[in-house]
């Protein structure tokens, strides 16, 4: 599981990507990959805007490769194009019915403020079912998503064997000054060996109190994805490299196997 994960659920994630909403992880990733070179600081000019728009792509991959956080902005996402879908059929017939009433203009005054009335009493009508339409939605999304959390904790709880890719996943800290302002994805991928690798994931910079300095310094700090436990386990027991202050695995704790 992704750290990190905070997802703005008025975003289409799928839309930033340029993908379908039926694209499998590996798709999903590779969209990410060249996506994330048109913004990337150390690719491009950083500006505020391209800088906006390469941590919403790292929030965009840490929520579609997260199984819980995926199912939950799906089906927010759905529910809010079936309502975009209703408003704009809501407002196709409140345009009918008011071109209906203003060809009628032309007939008696008294035929014309029947028409008013009964487009009025249309109207509010329309208006009622679309109230009810709306809750009963924000009240479906709300069960949906109450029953993905409750399925995240009790697997939480049972204390259940972690995913192969947190076995494989391993956390690394730097100091984001000096060399440290250059490691980048790129960097930390280019470290290892060609195909050990799976995937890297660089996560939010954060203050943080270091041994051996008074006060906080900013860290970057990112998930590595090896391709085996084999890997992961020989990163962490050499432990620091050039540059980097710690690594640990990211699960917390070191996984069973080779």
């Amino acid at each position: 599981m992704a750290p990190g994960n905070d997802a703005d659920l008025s975003v289409d994630y799928y839309e930033l990507l340029s993908i379908p909403a039926t694209a499998s992880e590996s798709e999903i990733r590779r969209a990410y990959r060249k996506t994330s070179l048109l913004y990337h600081p150390d690719k491009v000019k950083p500006t505020p805007e391209n800088l906006d728009r390469f941590q919403l792509l790292q929030t965009a991959i840490n929520v579609l490769t997260d199984a819980a956080e995926k199912l939950k902005y799906d089906q927010t996402r759905e529910a809010r194009q079936r309502r975009l879908a209703e408003t704009a059929a809501l407002e196709s017939r409140r345009r009918k019915m008011k071109e209906d009433l203003e060809k009628r203009e032309g007939g008696a005054p008294a035929a014309v403020n029947g028409a008013k009335r009964s487009w009025s009493d249309r109207e509010l009508e329309i208006k009622r079912i679309a109230e009810e339409n709306r809750r009963r939605r924000e009240a479906a999304v709300a069960q949906k998503v109450q029953e993905a959390q409750a399925r995240t904790d009790a697997q939480a709880r049972e204390n259940t064997t972690p995913s192969d890719s947190i076995d494989r996943s391993v956390k690394v800290r730097w100091v984001k000054e000096g060399e440290g302002l250059d490691i980048d994805q790129d960097a930390l991928e280019e470290n290892f060996s060609a195909g050990d690798v799976e995937n890297v994931l660089v996560l939010k910079d954060k203050k943080r109190r270091i041994e051996g300095r008074d006060k906080k310094v900013l860290l970057g700090t990112a998930v590595i994805v090896f391709k085996s436990v084999g890997l992961a386990k020989k990163v962490v027991s050499q432990g620091p490299w050039e540059g980097i202050e710690s690594v640990e695995w990211a699960a917390s704790k070191e996984p069973d196997g080779t």
